[in-house]
C-alpha cells in the first residue's frame, strides 16, 4: 500500500488504479455577504524585478538582503493571489480552489468535486460568498474545475504555461483549510520543487487537512499547480501540474469525470470508462518491476511477463510502478500504448491496447457487493 493521502484520506494503487476518498467535512461557515464581481477583467499578475530575478539565478539566498528581496516578493504574490483564492463548501466537504478566469472558472482537486452538478458556495478572503456548481474531474491525478455561477467578471490568477516550472524553482502555496477566519493570517508556505512529472509536482510546502484544491503559485503570481495529498514525510506534498488542466480542460468544463470510482450504495465502484492494463507492482520499488500479470487482460495478451522492468509508457519514462499507474489513467480503454521493457538484461517495446474496467477484473466487488 502507498502511503499518501488526499490531504487527510488514504488512497490505495492496485493494479494500476488508484482510489480516491472524498474530502473532509466542512466547518461551519459563518455568515457571509453575497460576493460581488472585481471590475475588469485581467488577471492578478505580479511583476517580477530585476532584483529578485537576481536572487532567485542563485543556488539559495546567500545573505539578509537576499532573504527581504525573496520576502518581499513573496508578499506582492500573496496579496495578488489570496484575491482569486477561494474557500468551497459542496454537500458535507470543504476544500479550497482558485479562479483562473474573469467568468468564474475554478481549478480544485478531484476529490473535492466528488462528482459534477453539486452545488457549490465559495468564499473570499473578504467574507463575502458566491455560488456555483462542480463540473469535471479527472480522479487519476486528482483534477477538478468548478464554476461560480453568479454573475462576473471575477477576480482571477494567471495560469502558468505547461511545462515552465523546474526542479528547483521557489513557489508559494496557499489555502483555507477549513474556510477563512477573521482572526487567522493567511496559511501561506514558501518552498521550493523538489519533483516534478507529468502527473505530479513535489514540493516542501507543508500541507494541511482541508488545503486540497489550493493553488500553487510561482514567484511570478502564476499557478503551476493544485493541492492534492500528503505522503508520509513532511517534504512529501502533491500537486497536480498546470499542464494537465490544459489538455484535459475541455473534458473538465464539460463536466466529465473519468479515471477514477464512484460510489453506489454507500461502496466504492469502478467508474465505467476506466482503462486498465492488467498487471500489479510495488508502488514503493526502486523501479517498475511487474509482480503479478492477471490472465485474460491486457497485459497478459501482450506478453507481459512477471519479472519485467518498465522503462517507458509511450515516450514517458518509468520510474516506478505509482508512475505507470498515473500514466495508465491518462488513457483511455481501446486506446493502444507501447511499453518499453528490460526482460533478462534484454530491451523489448510491446504494444498493449487497453481494456476498460469491468465488475470482472481482479479485486473488484463481487455482484453482492453492488446491490444498493
Amino acid at each position: 500500500m502507498r502511503n499518501s493521502f488526499l490531504i487527510g484520506f488514504t488512497t490505495l494503487s492496485v493494479v494500476a488504479i488508484a482510489t480516491t476518498l472524498p474530502a473532509q467535512p466542512a466547518t461551519q461557515q459563518p455568515p457571509a455577504a453575497e460576493a460581488r464581481p472585481t471590475a475588469g477583467a485581467s488577471p492578478l499578475r505580479v511583476d517580477l524585478p530585476a532584483e529578485v530575478q537576481a536572487v532567485l539565478d542563485k543556488r539559495y539566498p546567500e545573505n539578509v538582503d537576499d532573504l527581504r528581496t525573496l520576502e518581499g516578493q513573496v508578499k506582492r504574490v500573496l496579496q495578488a493571489g489570496r484575491k482569486a483564492t477561494v474557500a468551497v463548501t459542496l454537500g458535507g466537504a470543504a476544500g479550497s480552489g482558485v479562479i483562473v478566469s474573469p467568468d468564474g472558472i475554478v481549478l480544485t482537486a478531484g476529490h473535492v468535486v466528488g462528482e459534477p452538478g453539486r452545488r457549490v458556495t465559495f468564499y473570499f478572503a473578504d467574507g463575502k460568498r458566491a455560488r456555483g456548481v462542480s463540473l469535471g474531474m479527472n480522479e487519476s491525478i486528482d483534477s477538478g474545475m468548478m464554476r461560480i455561477t453568479d454573475p462576473g467578471p471575477w477576480p482571477y490568477a494567471e495560469l502558468a504555461e505547461a511545462d515552465s516550472t523546474k526542479i528547483g524553482d521557489w513557489v508559494l502555496a496557499i489555502g483555507q483549510p477549513n474556510g477563512f477566519f477573521k482572526d487567522r493570517a493567511p496559511p501561506v508556505r514558501l518552498g521550493r520543487v523538489l519533483y516534478q512529472s507529468d502527473e505530479v509536482i513535489n514540493t516542501d510546502c507543508t500541507l494541511v487537512g482541508g488545503d486540497s484544491g489550493g493553488p500553487l503559485f510561482n514567484l511570478r503570481g502564476q499557478v503551476i499547480g493544485i493541492h492534492s495529498r500528503i505522503g508520509p514525510r513532511l517534504t512529501a506534498n502533491m500537486h497536480v501540474p498546470i499542464s494537465t488542466y490544459h489538455v484535459t480542460w475541455d473534458r473538465l468544463a464539460d463536466s466529465e469525470a473519468w479515471g477514477g470510482r464512484r460510489r453506489r450504495g454507500g461502496r466504492e465502484m469502478p467508474a465505467e470508462g476506466r482503462p486498465l492494463l492488467g498487471v500489479a507492482g510495488n508502488p514503493e520499488g526502486v523501479d517498475c518491476t511487474i509482480t503479478q500479470v492477471f490472465p485474460g487482460l491486457p497485459a497478459a495478451r501482450a506478453g507481459v511477463k512477471v519479472g519485467d522492468v518498465v522503462q517507458k509508457f509511450d515516450d514517458a519514462e518509468v520510474a516506478s510502478f505509482a508512475d505507470l499507474s498515473r500514466l495508465v489513467l491518462t488513457k483511455r480503454p481501446r486506446d493502444k500504448v507501447k511499453l518499453r521493457l528490460v526482460r533478462d538484461g534484454e530491451e523489448l517495446e510491446i504494444e498493449i491496447a487497453l481494456a476498460g474496467v469491468t465488475g470482472d477484473f481482479p479485486g473488484a466487488p463481487s455482484p453482492s457487493d453492488e446491490k444498493e
